[in-house]
């Protein structure tokens, strides 16, 4: 089972293109530290292709986990830690974290 985690975030709205920018890189800079910790085996960041229908959320990032316990792992590591408080410091309101099982299918 891969878990994939998702957050997705608001930039406030004083916050510039060049910031925007910055956040990106900055985020994909630590996460490609996280790639070094068990059970991360993989990360993207960026912004939406089109805004339509997102609702204001600008910044968007997953992470793939080899494994349910690899996820509950790094919840309490200090590296999400400095991630999560890099996030919260741009982002408008509370981000908005959603996890998934891969290897399940929805039952509609």
């Amino acid at each position: 089972m891969t878990v994939q985690l998702f957050t997705f975030a608001k930039f406030r709205a004083e916050t510039t293109q060049e910031e925007k920018e910055d956040a990106y890189r900055t985020v994909y800079m630590l996460l490609a530290v996280a790639l070094a910790l068990p059970g991360v085996k993989s990360y993207k960041v960026g912004p939406p292709i089109n805004r339509r229908g997102t609702r204001g959320y600008e910044f968007a990032l997953t992470v793939e986990f080899q494994d349910l316990q690899s996820f509950t792992d790094y919840i309490p590591h200090p590296h999400h830690r400095l991630v999560s408080d890099f996030i919260n410091g741009f982002s408008e309101g509370t981000p908005f974290s959603y996890q998934i099982d891969t290897a399940r299918v929805a039952k509609l």
